[in-house]
C-alpha cells in the first residue's frame, strides 16, 4: 500500500517534527504548556504541536486516508470509530511517554501507524533523544536504524498492571522488571535484546498498533493473554502480551495465566 520511498517519508517526518515541536520544549516547559486530560494523563504543548503537524502531513502520503490521533480523540472519543471503516487509517501518539517528558526525564518517543480493518500494516517508533528508529512494514521484516532485526530471547518482563506484575515475580521465572512509563521505550528495547517479553494492560491503538506488527515481523508473537488472539487496534483493553517467540508466549502466558 505504501512505496518504499513513502516508508522512508514517514521516518524522516518523525525526525522533522521532534526537531521543531518536541525537542525545543524538553526541559523548557512552562507550567501553562502543561495539562491533565485525565487522571494521571498529561497534555503538553509539545504533544499538541507534534499531532497537528503529523496530521495533515500523513493524510496527504495516502490518498482517501482517515488519521485517528491520541489527542484528537480526547477531544471526540467518536474518532476512534475511524479504526472501523474500510479506509486505511494512520493512527499518530505524538509524544508516547508524556508524563516523562513533562517531568523533564526520559524515555519518551513518538509513534506513527498505519493501520486496514483493525490490523496494523506498517509502524514507525522513533526516539528523539537517542535518534533510535523502528520501522515495520507487513510482510517486509522491521528494521532498527535501518538494519534488519530479529528478536533474540531474552529472560525479562515489563509489565504494566499490579495484579499481572505480582504474578511474574511470584513465579521467579523473569529476572528483571521495568515501567518506563513509555511503551515504545518498551518495544525499542525488545529490538534492542534489552528484554525478552513484555505485557501490558491498556493497549490503546496509539501506544501498540506499531510496535505490535514490528514484534511480529521480527520474528515475535504478539496477542491478547486471555483468547491468544492476534493484535487488533479496534481492542483496547488487554492484557496484550509481547515475546519474542511464540513458545516464549506460551511460556510467559501460563505464568500469567495462574
Amino acid at each position: 500500500m505504501l512505496s518504499a520511498i513513502a516508508i522512508e517519508r514517514v521516518a524522516n517526518l518523525l525526525i522533522e517534527v521532534a526537531d521543531i515541536a518536541i525537542l525545543p520544549r524538553f526541559r523548557a516547559l512552562d507550567s501553562a504548556d502543561i495539562a491533565l486530560k485525565g487522571p494521571n494523563d498529561y497534555v503538553t504543548a509539545a504533544d499538541l504541536d507534534a499531532e497537528a503537524r503529523l496530521t495533515p502531513a500523513l493524510a496527504a502520503l495516502l490518498a482517501g486516508s482517515a488519521v485517528v490521533g491520541e489527542e484528537a480523540v480526547a477531544k471526540d472519543r467518536a474518532v476512534l470509530d475511524r479504526l472501523g471503516k474500510p479506509a486505511p487509517v494512520w493512527i499518530i501518539d505524538p509524544l508516547d511517554g508524556t508524563a516523562n517528558f513533562a517531568g523533564s526525564r526520559a524515555p519518551f518517543c513518538m509513534i506513527v501507524a498505519l493501520a486496514l480493518g483493525g490490523e496494523p500494516i506498517a509502524g514507525w517508533i522513533y526516539e528523539p533523544l537517542t535518534g533510535d528508529m523502528l520501522v515495520a512494514e507487513r510482510g517486509a521484516g522491521a528494521r532498527f536504524n535501518g538494519a534488519p532485526v530479529r528478536l533474540a530471547p531474552g529472560p525479562d518482563i515489563s509489565v504494566y498492571g499490579k495484579t499481572l506484575r505480582r504474578k511474574a515475580e511470584e513465579s521467579g521465572r523473569f529476572g528483571r522488571f521495568v515501567d518506563e512509563r513509555c511503551a515504545g521505550a518498551v518495544y525499542l528495547d525488545l529490538a534492542r535484546g534489552r528484554l525478552g517479553t513484555a505485557c501490558f494492560t491498556r493497549t490503546l491503538p496509539w501506544d501498540h498498533s506499531a510496535g505490535a506488527l514490528a514484534v511480529r515481523e521480527a520474528g515475535g508473537h504478539a496477542a491478547f493473554l486471555d483468547n491468544a488472539a492476534p493484535y487488533d487496534a479496534r481492542r483496547h483493553v488487554g492484557p496484550l502480551l509481547l515475546s519474542t517467540s511464540q513458545a516464549a508466549w506460551e511460556r510467559a502466558a501460563e505464568v500469567l495465566r495462574s
